[in-house]
């Protein structure tokens, strides 16, 4: 909640800078389209009242704290009104920003749930392998592999896995969901569904998977004070790994969306995503919380 707070905060501020200037354009227009105003007074006092009017209508009339708690309410509610520039698709083709979120949700929680998943099992048993020998082979071209990939920004691995496995070795496709003739069948549709998805799963297990393989060697290996910041930064930088990914392939999710919606200055739909991605990111430490207090035996909630 205060984290929904906070980001009503910051849209608030945000939307009341551009409803401001659009509402100032729209009584400039007015003024200029009333050809009955003679003199200046005429003039400013027929801006004041539109400006007025226009205020009251956007509820900017009303006090500041106020108007945050609504907008946390709305956000919370995905009540945020109409896209200015998005449609959900065909058929329905809605600008409801809540119709668009939750259209392309799950098309983004697959992708980052299926590289979570895949990237804890492999870094499991990477890691596990990795403390078995301290300063093996294995460890030290593990730890190689991990500096080259872990500072490097996903949307740049997304650009050169679509330069090498798209282009120079066609394998794999992006750009979509499915293909725009879906073939028939129940098994050949999830075939050509994972035929889109496999090149960004296989980004996002590509960089994820060292994280999770770090924190399993850290765990066997040395004390557990850094485990739960690291299980923390696997997570934060699953989750803008998948949508940058999403954006860099084209894959129709939240990710796309989001870019698409900041470079229009959608503010409805930006904010509904922000809003989502922000619930993803306390689901995930809560139950990362959970789980890792369940998984190891040393800690526990309510001991003495």
């Amino acid at each position: 909640m205060i984290a929904m707070f906070c980001l009503s905060a910051l849209v608030n501020a945000t939307l009341e800078v551009t409803v401001k200037g659009q509402i100032a354009e729209a009584a400039q227009s007015a003024v200029m389209a009333n050809k009955s105003l003679k003199t200046s007074d005429e003039i400013q006092k027929f801006k004041q009242d539109v400006i007025a009017g226009m205020e009251e209508s956007y509820g900017l009339h009303l006090p500041r704290l106020r108007r945050i708690i609504g907008q946390t309410f709305r956000i919370i509610t995905l009540d945020l009104g109409l896209s200015q520039t998005d449609r959900t698709e065909y058929p329905e083709r809605s600008r409801e920003v809540r119709k668009i979120l939750l259209q392309r949700l799950p098309h983004t929680l697959i992708l980052f749930g299926s590289s979570t998943l895949i990237s804890i099992v492999l870094g499991i048993a990477l890691g596990t392998a990795m403390a078995r020998k301290p300063g093996g082979l294995l460890d030290r071209g593990s730890s190689l592999a991990a500096m080259a990939l872990y500072g490097t920004p996903t949307w740049w691995v997304a650009t050169f896995m679509i330069l090498f496995f798209v282009f120079w070795i066609p394998l794999f496709r992006v750009g979509a969901l499915r293909s725009p003739v879906a073939p028939t069948g129940a098994f050949l549709q999830a075939l050509d569904y994972l035929s889109y998805l496999a090149l960004p799963l296989l980004t996002l297990v590509l960089v994820k998977v060292w994280s999770f393989a770090y924190l399993t060697r850290a765990m066997i290996t040395v004390p557990l004070q850094e485990d739960y910041v690291m299980a923390a930064q696997a997570f934060a930088q699953s989750i803008m790994g998948d949508m940058l990914v999403e954006k860099a392939m084209s894959r129709p999710g939240l990710g796309r969306t989001l870019f698409s919606a900041i470079s229009s200055n959608d503010v409805a739909l930006y904010t509904g995503i922000l809003a989502l991605v922000t619930a993803v990111y306390c689901l995930s430490f809560m139950l990362l919380d959970i789980a890792y207090a369940w998984l190891d035996p040393r800690i526990g909630y309510g001991r003495e």
